[in-house]
Parts: structure tokens; C-alpha cells; sequence
């Protein structure tokens, strides 16, 4: 999966922090994801039987112990590079190495919390853990992945039979409410309130975070935190320089939520909060707006324009679940006409914004799947003719359905408009490479988006094919990317204009003679071009032709004494299992980060 190296223990431990996975393929997962949900419903189950009191007493009377499969065997096995490392004396490397790759736009942020989270805890190596719990506010930049850092490390304790937080932990999380300065730290904890079952209020108890002894801007933010905004208002009226502070934590808590009995959104109190919280940072995310306020016309019309990028993007999904897309919407409050103008605006086209995730929002909103509520339903209808009778009406079975929608063409326009920009906006590589794309007829009617349900998918094969080759190419503006068609039995090259647009590009797909996926021609061309990487594109791959292809690459290599790279995507292809070739990546389905994870492999991240 990657290429040789004078140090393959450092070679695995980069694959895993830009893959977030330690596999000889990629198939989009999100393992650390993953491991954290098992065990998130490991501990509720275990909970709910051992409270249960239909389980059976033990021979001892007490409730016996419940075993089940524990999520930290996995944790352990895929994370034992970090006591790998440690064992070749290479322990040094390990944070400076987390430090630097946090700073890659590849970079797997969970996966990186997690190798943090594996070193703090290894015994015996004083150094390496006190390095890792200096550089927990460093690499854990907000509230979801500090979050993560704490279930991680109680998972990895659990795992060795520890409880409790030690010291070092302790200092980590004071370090880290500390660190922040106390305007953005209000933000901070009333922005993201809780993730991974944990909440701040939970590590400022576990911690024994002694407020009295931190300065005074904390000490109001997170005494607001554990007794609310009430109490702290009263706790620090009469104190030196509060006020401001006071003031900005009474915007941060009053949400807009209704008065209890009363339906209605106070939206002149909501677009207050937007202008202050604008007006003081700079920028605004729809997280900082009550979701339920997000039904008004007003609240999106003020709100829009002061959006960042990636959330200037995701309100697109949002305001159609409102119904305020529909083209007749224009004449009511013109919400239509304005998306399209932010979503042209420079501000969202030279962001983080990537064309892939552009195009997942085109294809949601074009093909959006809703969860309807089915009160009564046929399951309550079969209760009540067998006689069981209901005391109450069961809840609403969720079912999913299409719902008809209007799509509006010109904000379909302006998201393939910001593909092509956000394409441009992608880092032009220096190193030579091949884009081999399979343009048969079977790329323009499988579905290979793995973010929906099997057969579920909407971006075709040439879609994704497309976008990728979008990416790589930074929108048809790199020279030293070159895209090719498997044609005949040859290859035949595309020439991307700058600016191209995803269509335009399929276009020139479905124009070309079609001919066979030939992996030998494209690792031909790559040796007589002098390329460093090729990538070969196309729905389906077999494991007969993935294992012929690494075959293939690794005697290319022996033999000519080079280090060229493949990469075979198979955009639909699963079940698979090659063997570790060096210079070479398998990436199974398609993902959102499958561009990044091709260019990270591309540029020797890995």
C-alpha cells in the first residue's frame, strides 16, 4: 500500500493518520468513528441488562458480569504502531510527526486524536506522555475532537483495566480551557455542547478544575458552564471587567428559544445574536443558529451572507428541507436568488470548500430522501386485530421515502459553477501524474456514492470519476497532470480546458471510443512518460485484476529501478482483499475524501 521506505514503522503510522485506517485498502470508513459508537452502545447495554430485573442472579446473589465483544481489542490492534515505535527507540518522532501532519489538508483529524490519545497512555515512556497531554489543545482544536481525545483515553484506560484520570490528563484538560481565550471560549462551549457522551460540564467535574485559581474570564465561562447563566450572573456582576463578558454569555445562551406554551421564534432576538456574534468573530456557522429558527424566511435572509463556506454550502439542504428553494419562493422573499449569489461569492469559492463535497450537497439536493412519520401504522394496526389492544399510540415508525420536491435550476447552476471554482482553488501538484479513466457505458449508470444505502446511491460512476479527476487536475490548470481515456487499445488523452465543468467533462467520457480497462497500457505510459504516479479509474474492479496489477507494478519497478505509484479506485468495487504491495493504493467505493486520500499518496504523505 505505500512505497517502501527507511522506515516502515513511520511509513504505517503516516498511512494511518491520512487513511484513518492500517488496511492494504481504503475503503472510506471511519474506523475511529466506528470503535467509539461500539463502544458507546456496549456501555448502554451492559448498563440495561445489568439494571434489568429479569437478568438472573449470580450462584453468589449478586447480577452477573456481562461479557461481550469489547471495541478496545480493535482499538488496540489497529493503533499498535504508536508501542511499535516506542519499542525501536523511536518515541521521539511520534508527536513531532502528529504535529506536522496536522497541518496536511489530508490529514485524518480522528484518526490523529487517536495516536495522540494511544501515546498518553504509554506506560514507562515519561517523555512521550508528557509530550502528548502539552499537545492536547494543539491537535484537538475544538470541542468534538477534544471530546474524542477523553473517550478515547477512557476507552484505552478501560482496556487496560485502569480507572480514573491521572494527573497528566488532568493538567491536559486544565491546559486546554486555559488556552483559550475567554471571548472565543464562550463560543467554544456554547457552539458544540456535547459529542461522544461527553459534555463540558462532565471533564470540568472529572478534572477537579479549580476555578478560583484561573483568571477571571474562565472562571466566568466555565462557572456559566456548570451552574448556568443565572448563577454567574450573579456570581460576577459587581467583579472588574466582566461586564462585556457577561454580556456576550447572555447573547451565547439566549438561543431564541420559545417561552414554554408559546410555538413562536423570537427571530428579531435570534438576528441580534447573528449580528453580535458576526460582528465580534468574524464569521458565523448555521451551528450558531437554533435549528428550529432555521424555518424563517427573515433568520436565512440575514444570515446568509455572513456564513463561512462549507456552512454556506450545507444551507443548501437546509433551506430545502424548509421549502424555501421552490422557484416561486423568489417573489415571496427572494431567498433563492440570494444562495445563489453567496454561493458565487469569493468568500465561499476560494474557502476549504472541495468539489466533492459541493457535489454530494448537488446530488442530496436534487435527490433528497426525508423520514416521514407513519402514526398508527401497519405495525399498530396488526396489534390491535390480534386483540393486544394499545394503551397508548405507538411512537412513529420511521420510513423513508422520496419527497417530491421542486428543484430549483439555478441553484443547481451555482453548486456546479462552485465545483469548477473550488476545483481551481486545489494546490496545482508538481509531480507528474496519470489519470486513467474506464469511460464505458457501465460508469454512466452504476451508482457508486457508499454514503446511502446499498443501490441507494446517486452519483454515477462518471461523476465521481469526473470530480476526481477535477480535483486532481485543480480544475484542468495543473500541467503536470495528465487525464487519459482507456479508448481501443490504447489510450487516448483528454485535454481539460481551465475552468472545465463537471458536465462538460462527462461529455468528453461518453464522446470517446470506448475500449477495455488495461492496466499494463497505463503503467506503460506512466514508464515512458516519466510519471510518478498513475491512477487508473473505472466501477469494478476483480481481485484477480487488482493482484495481475501490483504484479505487474512491482516487476515495472524492479526491472527499470523506479519508483513509480498505482492507484486502482475502484469506484464500486467491495470485498476485496489484495496483499501489501509497496508503491501501491487500492481505494474501494467512492467517498468524499477519495480525491484527498489518491493526492495524499500522490505527494508521498504516505
Amino acid at each position: 500500500m505505500m512505497a517502501a521506505e527507511s522506515d516502515p514503522s513511520l511509513a504505517k503510522l503516516k498511512q494511518f493518520l491520512v487513511t484513518g485506517s492500517n488496511n492494504v485498502a481504503w475503503n472510506g470508513g471511519h474506523l475511529v468513528r466506528h470503535l467509539v459508537d461500539w463502544f458507546l452502545r456496549n456501555e448502554r447495554a451492559r448498563r440495561s441488562k445489568l439494571n434489568s430485573p429479569q437478568a438472573p442472579p449470580s450462584e453468589d446473589g449478586s447480577k452477573p458480569r456481562l461479557r461481550a465483544a469489547n471495541p478496545g481489542d480493535t482499538l488496540i490492534t489497529c493503533t499498535s504502531i504508536i508501542p511499535k515505535l516506542v519499542e525501536e527507540g523511536k518515541a521521539d518522532l511520534i508527536i513531532d510527526t502528529l504535529r506536522t501532519y496536522n497541518l496536511l489538508p489530508y490529514v485524518d483529524k480522528e484518526a490523529l486524536v487517536l495516536c495522540l490519545a494511544v501515546a498518553s497512555k504509554q506506560s514507562g515512556q515519561t517523555k512521550l506522555v508528557t509530550d502528548a497531554h502539552s499537545a492536547v489543545r494543539e491537535l484537538c482544536t475544538d470541542s468534538h475532537l477534544f471530546f474524542l481525545f477523553i473517550q478515547l483515553s477512557k476507552m484505552i484506560s478501560k482496556q487496560a483495566g485502569h480507572t480514573g484520570w491521572g494527573r497528566g490528563l488532568r493538567r491536559a484538560v486544565n491546559q486546554w480551557y486555559l488556552s483559550w481565550e475567554p471571548k472565543r471560549l464562550a463560543l467554544e462551549v456554547t457552539r458544540h455542547f456535547s459529542a461522544y457522551g461527553w459534555t463540558h460540564r462532565d471533564v470540568i467535574r472529572l478534572a477537579h478544575l479549580k476555578l478560583k485559581e484561573m483568571p477571571l474570564g474562565t472562571q466566568v465561562v466555565l462557572h456559566y458552564v456548570f451552574m448556568g447563566l443565572e448563577k454567574t450572573v450573579s456570581e460576577y456582576t459587581d467583579k472588574d471587567n466582566t461586564s462585556d463578558l457577561l454580556e456576550l454569555m447572555k447573547i451565547l445562551d439566549k438561543d431564541g428559544h420559545p417561552q414554554e406554551g408559546d410555538n413562536s421564534w423570537d427571530v428579531e432576538q435570534v438576528i441580534n445574536k447573528v449580528n453580535k456574534l458576526h460582528e465580534m468573530y468574524g464569521s458565523l456557522t448555521v451551528d450558531d443558529v437554533p435549528s428550529q429558527s432555521l424555518k424563517s424566511p427573515e433568520v436565512w435572509s440575514h444570515i446568509l451572507d455572513k456564513l463561512e463556506g462549507e456552512s454556506t454550502v450545507a444551507s443548501v439542504n437546509r433551506m430545502a428541507k424548509a421549502n424555501l428553494l421552490n422557484p416561486s419562493s423568489d417573489t415571496s422573499h427572494g431567498l433563492p436568488s440570494k444562495l445563489i449569489d453567496c454561493l458565487t461569492q469569493d468568500s465561499v469559492t476560494s474557502s476549504s470548500v472541495t468539489p466533492t463535497q459541493v457535489l454530494m450537497a448537488l446530488h442530496a439536493y436534487e435527490h433528497p430522501t426525508r423520514f416521514i412519520g407513519d402514526v398508527g401504522g401497519k405495525s399498530y394496526e396488526r396489534k390491535a386485530s390480534r386483540g393486544g389492544g394499545a394503551s397508548k399510540p405507538p411512537r412513529p415508525l420511521m420510513s423513508m421515502c422520496m419527497k417530491n420536491a421542486k428543484v430549483n435550476p439555478q441553484v443547481v447552476d451555482a453548486l456546479h459553477s462552485l465545483i469548477t471554482a473550488s476545483a481551481k482553488n486545489v494546490e496545482k501538484t508538481t509531480r507528474k501524474l496519470g489519470i486513467c479513466v474506464d469511460v464505458r457505458g457501465s460508469m454512466s449508470t452504476s451508482h457508486v456514492w457508499t454514503g446511502n444505502p446499498e443501490r441507494k446511491g446517486e452519483v454515477t460512476g462518471h461523476e465521481g470519476a469526473a470530480v476526481t479527476v477535477i480535483t486532481l487536475t485543480s480544475g484542468g490548470t495543473s500541467p503536470a497532470a495528465t487525464t487519459l481515456a482507456f479508448s481501443e487499445n490504447t489510450l487516448a488523452q483528454i485535454n481539460l480546458s481551465e475552468g472545465i465543468t463537471l458536465l462538460q467533462l462527462i461529455n468528453k467520457f461518453k464522446e470517446t471510443i470506448i475500449g477495455e480497462v488495461n492496466i499494463e497500457a497505463a503503467l506503460k505510459w506512466a514508464k515512458e512518460n516519466e510519471a510518478e504516479t498513475v491512477v487508473v479509474l473505472t466501477h469494478k474492479f476483480e481481485q484477480l485484476g487488482i493482484y495481475s496489477g501490483a504484479q505487474s507494478l512491482q516487476q515495472l519497478n524492479e526491472k527499470n529501478n523506479t519508483n513509480i505509484r498505482l492507484v486502482l479506485c475502484g469506484l464500486g468495487t467491495k470485498h476485496v482483499h489484495p496483499q501489501h504491495t509497496d508503491n501501491f493504493l487500492l481505494v474501494l467505493g467512492f467517498d468524499q475524501r477519495t480525491p484527498s486520500i489518491i493526492r495524499a499518496f500522490h505527494e508521498r504523505h504516505f
